[in-house]
């Protein structure tokens, strides 16, 4: 069983818009800007939202019999870095549907080991296998991390395992 997960809604994005105008328009650093605006944004569930894992990463999963294990996994802003994302929304104060709109798509990750996050040694064409983000698996923890459960995302991993045959 997944649990639905969708894009924030409107009352959300203006709220978190009003942070991040705030945030801008402070006398503090840019580099504190950014871990500000990093924190605020990790809060939510949908945050660094999963769109794909790694074929190693689905393999470390079913060796261990679909339990998360902690020190194998990272979630990649594959597709931009997210300091390169926070870093532009503070270069000029963004309308809210750019803004949104920059933050939206530079925020999606891939979840991979460690070993590939580190030396970037994956092919996103042959390595990946996309994942439905709104079926709300590996929502964002509180914070750091992701959650993982094997009643949950172990068997949508299992099913997924199985169904691209990884030994």
């Amino acid at each position: 069983m997944s649990f639905a997960n969708s894009e924030p809604d409107l009352k959300t994005k203006k709220q978190l818009y009003e942070l991040y105008i705030n945030v801008f328009n402070s006398s503090i650093s840019n580099l504190h800007k950014e871990k500000i605006l990093g924190t605020i944004f990790s809060y939510e569930p949908w945050s660094w939202r999963v769109i794909g894992i790694s074929k190693k990463a689905l393999k470390e999963f079913k060796d261990n019999n679909y339990n998360y294990k902690s020190r194998t996994f990272n979630r990649d802003h594959y597709f931009q870095g997210q300091t390169v994302t926070l870093k532009k929304m503070l270069e000029k104060l963004m309308p809210f549907d750019e803004w949104w709109l920059w933050f939206w798509d530079n925020d999606k990750t891939l979840l991979i080991t460690i070993p590939e996050h580190s030396k970037k040694s994956y092919d996103i064409n042959n390595d990946i296998i996309n994942i439905d983000w709104k079926l709300g698996y590996f929502k964002c923890h509180t914070r750091m991390g992701f959650i993982c459960t094997k009643k949950n995302e172990g068997k949508f991993l299992e099913d997924l395992a199985n169904k691209f045959n990884i030994k």
